[in-house]
């Protein structure tokens, strides 16, 4: 048994704020953060605390990486995307430009995981898309293999098992079509000719044959 004399007692060093550059770089990460090579990050992007950016990943410019984000292998990540604490992007996913990932919310990549049976690699891998503008809330999943359209809105908790189309808000498990919102985040409601405008942005939208569509700018032009 070891005297406790023998125990040396170690000062806890200070750690000194991490800063928004490390030489030239024009992106910040965390002292905690590792980042392997090689890999793109864009400029004005932040990466916190304890988070993992993995070989061959692009991430673009003004993205925001919270606390323990891993980005696999790969992985697309546009501009001035923001994903929350706790999230993992793993190989196969794509994120495009202003895409907003809820606190531990969660990708998958492979459609049958078995334990016993190992798939490993991008061929088992079933990719996921999420366009511009898309939201996915907190703790809600994404069965890969699927397609989230522009600006949909997933809410918080729910299971998406299907492609969910551009504007779509889609809450529940399995995730269903609960309603339809603009590019600024608002519900939308449609008069009896099926059109709907933001009071947010002032945008105006059109509802045919089960989808939506912007037709801000086709409206200004029949105005003209």
């Amino acid at each position: 048994m070891p005297k406790s004399s023998e125990f040396k007692v170690k000062k806890r060093q200070k750690r000194r704020p991490p800063t928004a550059s490390s030489g030239s770089r024009p992106y910040f990460i965390h002292s905690t953060a590792v980042v392997d090579e090689p890999v793109e990050i864009g400029e004005g992007t932040k990466i916190w605390h304890f988070s993992h950016i993995q070989s061959n990943a692009k991430i673009g410019k003004g993205c925001v990486l919270g606390q323990n984000v891993n980005v696999g292998n790969n992985v697309m990540i546009g501009n001035f995307v923001k994903i929350q604490n706790n999230v993992s992007v793993y190989e196969g996913v794509v994120l495009e430009d202003y895409v907003f990932c809820g606190p531990s919310m969660v990708f998958t990549n492979v459609p049958v995981p078995r334990g016993k049976y190992p798939q490993v690699g991008a061929a088992f891998y079933k990719p996921t898309i999420v366009k511009e503008g898309a939201s996915l809330g907190a703790n809600s999943t994404l069965v890969c293999g699927h397609s989230i359209g522009r600006y949909a809105f997933v809410g918080a908790g729910a299971v998406v098992t299907k492609d969910v189309p551009d504007y779509a808000l889609v809450v529940g498990n399995p995730a269903r079509l609960s309603g339809w919102m603009s590019e600024a985040g608002e519900k939308l409601n449609f008069d009896s000719s099926g059109n709907a405008l933001c009071p947010r942005s002032g945008r105006t939208y059109l509802l045919r044959d089960g989808g939506v569509r912007d037709v801000t700018e086709e409206t200004k032009k029949k105005i003209k």
